[in-house]
């Protein structure tokens, strides 16, 4: 028995609630005055305009980062292109050097090897593929 007293005690106070809830929808929904009243309590209780003024300093800062992130991204272009031309020379060198005997030594083979792995994944041109398969196939000296 208690406990059909306490559901309909819980159900009475969920219904005045949900009602509450409803006039207060309908007369901000119709009156500008109580609406504008609200949301003047909301800023009033958050300060909207503290929080306009950081979003701002907040999206002047992502600007700035941005801007920064674009130079590295320009000096790290430049900084692979000058790696690609050492790698090159260096694949290169080895090949004049041993073009007449095609023998390699197993070290500069593997530090070929090794310049021709970073070459390639940095999508090098096809020159360096053309001489490091060549080179390939190549005696090696022990």
């Amino acid at each position: 028995m208690e406990n059909f007293q306490i559901t309909t005690v819980v159900q009475w106070l969920s219904s005045m609630i949900g009602a509450v809830t409803a006039i207060a929808a309908a007369v901000l929904s119709v009156s500008k005055k109580a609406r504008q009243g609200v949301k003047n309590l909301i800023r009033r209780d958050t300060n909207v305009d503290e929080i306009k003024v950081e979003l701002n300093g907040i999206n002047t800062e992502l600007v700035t980062m941005r801007e920064a992130i674009g130079r590295i991204e320009e000096e790290n272009g430049r900084q692979r292109e000058a790696h690609l031309a050492e790698l090159r020379n260096g694949i290169t060198g080895i090949y004049y050097k041993h073009l007449d005997d095609r023998k390699l030594a197993a070290y500069e083979k593997e530090d070929m090897l090794k310049m021709y792995d970073v070459y390639a994944k940095w999508n090098g041109n096809s020159y360096v593929h053309t001489i490091v398969k060549e080179m390939t196939e190549w005696n090696v000296e022990a």
